[in-house]
């Protein structure tokens, strides 16, 4: 080998060197940081409606975090728990619920640790404690039972509810119904087609393993998608509705993308999906009693 070659070898190699020791410190960033790029709280803590109730709840590691609550107009309409998605908080949220609300149904929409002044910090774990302490508020303080609660998850939110649906299964206890708004198989497998160069398998610590939880699906299911989502594929909801036993509902909305679904007859599916569970139970209830 020429003094050339071996001068030019020589270069290589510390530029290999160099891109190594780059490539390593980005991965140590992202694991160390790689919760600032799930969770996108809005730290201020915005000023309640005032037809809304606070709702105090305090976690099982020992965080007082608030929601807000709206009492169904219908007392024999369910209950909405709704859980928001990774971004900004709760104020933005209310503009969801009004048709709900409209229409004689309960809501509270939960907020999370690190959320809309909620102490904490964000976390997979963090986010399923904080909703056990909305759902056993709902149970405690205002009597709901879980039969009359519609389990509502928005984005990172679906990951949320179908933990809760889970848990619920696993002790023999069914909520009215679930609502999954954009969800996504797992956030595992978005994180491995955002940051395909990275070792994420190895790396990431929160997963929410959506795929896996849809065995445990036994209520009416409705899955939401919009046409123009570029967050989140609409084939990813296809497979967890394609996963889901009957009852269950599938829509796509033509002109949604996936923070503006509201704007584009979301309420409405919604609300059609709830009346037709109404009309199915007051089906058997007369099947029932005509067979008596």
């Amino acid at each position: 080998m020429s003094d050339i070659e071996m001068n030019m070898f020589q270069t290589f190699i510390k530029s290999l060197k160099v891109l190594l020791l780059v490539y390593v410190c980005l991965v140590i960033a992202l694991y160390f940081k790689q919760r600032s790029l799930i969770y996108f709280p809005s730290w201020k803590r915005p000023v309640a409606p005032k037809i809304a109730e606070i709702a105090t709840v305090t976690t099982e590691d020992g965080l007082e975090l608030q929601g807000w609550y709206f009492a169904a107009h219908n007392k024999n309409f369910p209950t909405l728990i709704y859980f928001h998605g990774n971004a900004i908080g709760i104020a933005a949220h209310l503009v969801k619920i009004n048709e709900y609300l409209a229409a004689g149904y309960g809501v509270l929409l939960t907020e999370y640790r690190g959320y809309s002044g909620n102490p904490g910090k964000p976390s997979e774990q963090g986010l399923y404690k904080d909703a056990r302490a909305y759902l056993n508020w709902l149970k405690e303080e205002k009597n709901i039972p879980v039969s009359q609660i519609v389990i509502y998850g928005e984005s990172i939110g679906s990951g949320v509810a179908l933990e809760m649906i889970k848990e619920f299964d696993e002790r023999g206890d069914y909520p009215y119904a679930l609502v999954l708004e954009a969800p996504f198989v797992s956030l595992l497998q978005m994180a491995k087609r955002r940051y395909f160069f990275v070792p994420v398998d190895w790396l990431l610590l929160d997963r929410f393993m959506n795929i896996e939880k849809m065995s445990h699906v036994k209520v009416p299911l409705l899955v939401v998608n919009g046409q123009l989502d570029e967050l989140i594929p609409n084939t990813d909801g296809q497979i967890l509705y394609n996963m889901a036993k009957e009852p269950k509902t599938y829509v796509m909305i033509p002109a949604g993308d996936h923070n503006g679904l509201h704007l584009h007859g979301l309420q409405k599916y919604v609300l059609d999906f709830l009346a037709g569970i109404r009309l199915r139970d007051l089906d058997n209830t007369e099947s029932g009693i005509s067979q008596e």
